[in-house]
Order: structure tokens, then sequence, then C-alpha cells
């Protein structure tokens, strides 16, 4: 282990220990899942889990009801839902997009992709898709089912949001939170993270909130002065994440679990 990494995890721990009244509270509101990749809400409160290693989705309703949405999807990752509550999944090993509608009906929308992790709907009602092999972010309109490539030459990309401005941050699993400006200017904003995992979200004009895989956290990172904040900590395994009712949801592969994020009073 070098002395940068070394560093970061003595600040992680520093952090933790000293910083942890302003921290947020977490609390496990799901559990028993093969490895939750990517969450999402739909418009009447049901969230749906990607059951990576399961091969399905999985459905809970506000009352807590469960059960398998859709099944037999190579490795599921990204998962997005858009204002009509047709679902989006990326599979991972099947190199496809899949949407899936209010009934459970799967078809493959777009294929040849190159093991497709996270992905986010755009302003404009693209599907952009963090293709993590080949170091690209392709947008596919979901209209005409073309592709165009938005970003390259990136390290293991695995998530992806676009900023109201539009310009997009990508998470790369190799330690990089990039953004990407609408020129294609980059700009490197990940110097705290140790792993950025799939999960990241859009909260503000200048505000993404992503996750730190390898720490087991969710940082929240302002991409105008690059200043990390740590939001939550010893979420080990921490891959997914969504935001629902101003609340952020973790999905943690150690324990199979979906987590909750309560706020704790300053």
């Amino acid at each position: 282990m070098n002395k940068l990494n070394i560093l970061k995890k003595l600040a992680i721990l520093f952090f933790i220990i000293y910083g942890a009244e302003t921290m947020a509270k977490t609390s496990i509101v799901a559990s028993n899942f093969s490895a939750p990749t990517g969450i999402a809400f739909n418009q009447t409160g049901d969230m749906f889990v990607t059951n990576w290693s399961g091969q399905s989705i999985i459905k809970i309703s506000p009352n807590g009801q469960r059960e398998t949405f859709y099944s037999n999807i190579a490795s599921p990752a990204g998962i997005v839902i858009d204002q009509d509550n047709n679902l989006y999944v990326a599979s991972y090993s099947g190199n496809y997009i899949l949407r899936i509608n209010e009934k459970g009906e799967g078809t493959i929308i777009s294929d040849n992709f190159h093991t497709p992790t996270g992905i986010a709907l755009s302003k404009s009602g693209d599907l952009l898709i963090s293709n993590r092999s080949s170091g690209e972010i392709v947008s596919l309109n979901l209209k005409t089912g073309s592709k165009k490539i938005m970003a390259n030459r990136l390290t293991t990309p695995v998530g992806v949001t676009e900023l109201p401005n539009g310009d997009l941050v990508v998470s790369q699993y190799s330690g990089r939170l990039t953004l990407i400006k609408t020129n294609g200017l980059q700009t490197e904003l990940g110097t705290d993270f140790i792993r950025p995992g799939v999960g990241i979200i859009t909260a503000s004009n200048d505000t993404v909130v992503v996750i730190d895989n390898g720490a087991g956290a969710v940082r929240s990172v302002n991409v105008q002065t690059g200043k990390s904040e740590l939001l939550a900590a010893e979420l080990h395994g921490a891959v997914a994440l969504a935001f629902y009712k101003n609340n952020y949801y973790v999905g943690t592969w150690n324990n199979g679990s979906i987590h909750i994020l309560n706020k704790t009073e300053q």
C-alpha cells in the first residue's frame, strides 16, 4: 500500500472518530439481497433493487410487501425509472439494456455494450450509460435507439449523473471522480476517494453525492471547489445509492442490505 492510500485511510478513520456527530445515522430497511447494485423508486413509492448475484429485480412496496418483480437478468446493475414508471436496467454481463413496463414485461431495447454498469436519465430523456470495460459514457436515445459517445478514455467508469447545466460527473472504480464539461474538458474531483462506486446522484446545481466503495462510505462533493464531505461511514461493501423523500438509500454487498441515512442534528 502506498503512502497516499495510507494517508487517505487515516483521514477517513479520523473523521469517523471525531466527526461522527455531524454524519448521518444509518439503519437497515431491507435485507436478504444478493449483491444489491442499483436502487430506484417509482412515483407511488415502490422501491426496486437490482439483485446482481440473484439475477433479478426485487420490488418492495411502501407497506413492506416484497416480491421478485423480474428474473433471469444477467448481472443486473444500474436501474432508473421514467415518468411512465418504465424501468431501465443495465445487464453487466449480458451487455444490454432492458426496459420493463409496469406489468413486469421486459424487452431488450439496445445491446452490444461493454459491461454497462451505472445508468441515469438525462434532462433530454436519453439514457446515460457507463460502459465500464471500454471506458466510455454512452447516451442512448430511447425513441430512436441511436447511441452517442459522450466521453471516453475513462478508467473503469461505473456510475454517471448529469448536472442541471448539462455537465456530467462520472465515478470510476479506479479511484477517479471526474467532472466532464459539455465542451469535453475533464476535471478530477476524486482526491478524497479510495474507490468510487456505482451509486452517484446529483444533489444540487454544484453538488453530487457518491458512494465510496473502498471506504464503505457516502460522500458529498462540490464540483466547483472539489471539497468533499463525509456523510456516512461503516457501510461495508457500499455500492448502490438512491434518493427518495429527502433520504438517501444505500445498498451494501457485504451484508446484502438496504440502509437509510437519517441525518443527525447539527
